[in-house]
């Protein structure tokens, strides 16, 4: 939080305090926040604050797409919110359109959808990024009249040139098969082509096999919320097989096959990069960061071994960048697995690699300190040198005890 009271600072004097206050309710903000926001987002003095504010409210409306969430906002209420944010003039901010893309109501797409033909150039990239937005949703990714609708945008001689670019790369993004044809025959000249033919590269990619593995953090697409309410999940790939991981076990799905296959950018990211949906989630490729928040491990009582478990940690092995942190990630993963020889393995080699964190040495005195007593001293030793207290006063503590 930069401020103590957004609501407060969102009427302050100081364009910077307004700011910081849009970005608070980004994170933490509300239903309830989003009548204030619609006035700031329309008539405050600041272009900044009022693009902060449209940022914000959108990202609010985004935790309520999905789900159980989604009842946080009736169809009637959205319809009401829509009338509400009309208020605010495209020109004056472009923000408008993630706001409507995110209220997901049959209006809204309608003022996300025209805004791509608006007179103004910036206008319509504001409208682009709504229909981005608006159709990487998981809550849309079955939905056949709006993939026809869309696509059928590229048909529209009604666009310019720049609009159409930026409806062939949502429909890529959003895995649209149906507009491979449309977008191959499009006749556009300069970086507007460039955009056309990447989006026909990001179509063609997506008809390869899923390899790998992928992580969902457990927010939609699209969705900024710092306590999503699906946990954490992981899917390697075992050949045809997916084996999967939301939290508690390793269960296996055969012929795995997604929703759909995307493009897009994680919230937090900068570029973007292969996702796909499925199960209700959105996974992103990699392992991200998320493995400490998917298990609780505990280094000297292993979890279960299994079947299941056993083949993800070996596909998982093979996947993973030679990087400390991902040798880390290993071995976590094994030890919720049961494959100690596995996270020994990983740990090993996370310290012989470069910036390891200092957690690997605690980690393996521990996993050893039932078996090997006198190596796991030698571990303990290193942790004291290179861990800080303040990181674990726990583990330091445990480090101290046993030496």
């Amino acid at each position: 939080m930069e401020t103590s009271e957004p609501l407060v600072a969102l009427e302050s004097k100081d364009i910077a305090d307004r700011a910081a206050a849009c970005r608070d309710l980004s994170q933490m903000g509300a239903v309830e926040h989003l009548e204030t926001l619609a006035t700031v987002a329309a008539f405050d003095k600041s272009p900044g604050v009022r693009l902060s504010a449209a940022a914000a409210a959108a990202d609010i409306l985004s935790r309520c797409r999905v789900g159980d969430a989604r009842r946080l906002l009736s169809d009637d209420q959205r319809e009401v919110y829509v009338t509400t944010f009309s208020r605010i003039n495209p020109s004056v901010n472009a923000g408008l359109f993630p706001i409507m893309a995110c209220l997901d109501h049959p209006k809204s797409r309608t003022v996300v959808l025209g805004g791509l033909r608006d007179p103004q150039a910036d206008v319509r990239l504001g409208a682009a990024v709504g229909l981005m937005r608006l159709c990487t949703s998981i809550g849309v990714a079955q939905d056949s009249d709006l993939e026809e609708r869309v696509t059928g945008l590229l048909a529209d001689t009604r666009h310019q040139p720049d609009a159409v670019a930026q409806i062939a790369r949502v429909c890529a993004a959003s895995g649209y098969m149906s507009a491979v044809d449309l977008i191959r025959y499009l006749q556009l000249s300069g970086t507007h082509a460039e955009m056309v033919m990447e989006a026909l590269g990001v179509l063609d990619g997506a008809q390869h096999p899923l390899r790998g593995v992928w992580y969902s953090d457990g927010n939609d697409a699209g969705e900024r919320n710092p306590q999503p309410s699906l946990h954490p999940s992981i899917i390697v790939f075992d050949g045809a097989t997916a084996l999967v991981h939301d939290g508690k076990r390793w269960a296996e799905e055969r012929k795995f096959v997604p929703d759909r296959r995307m493009f897009i950018r994680r919230v937090g990211e900068a570029e973007a990069g292969p996702a796909f949906q499925a199960r209700g989630r959105t996974y992103y490729a990699g392992l991200g960061t998320i493995v400490n928040s998917l298990v609780n491990v505990d280094w000297e009582q292993p979890g279960r071994e299994t079947k299941a478990g056993t083949r993800a940690i070996q596909a998982l092995a093979q996947t993973l960048e030679d990087t400390a942190e991902d040798h880390l990630s290993l071995a976590v993963m094994a030890t919720a697995s049961g494959l100690v020889d596995v996270a020994q393995a990983a740990l090993i080699s996370a310290i012989e690699s470069k910036k390891t964190p200092a957690v690997c040495w605690l980690a393996l005195g521990d996993l050893l300190w039932a078996s090997q007593p006198k190596k796991a001293k030698g571990y303990y030793e290193s942790y004291l040198k290179k861990g800080k207290r303040k990181d674990d006063p726990d583990g330091m503590d445990r480090a101290k005890s046993r030496l």
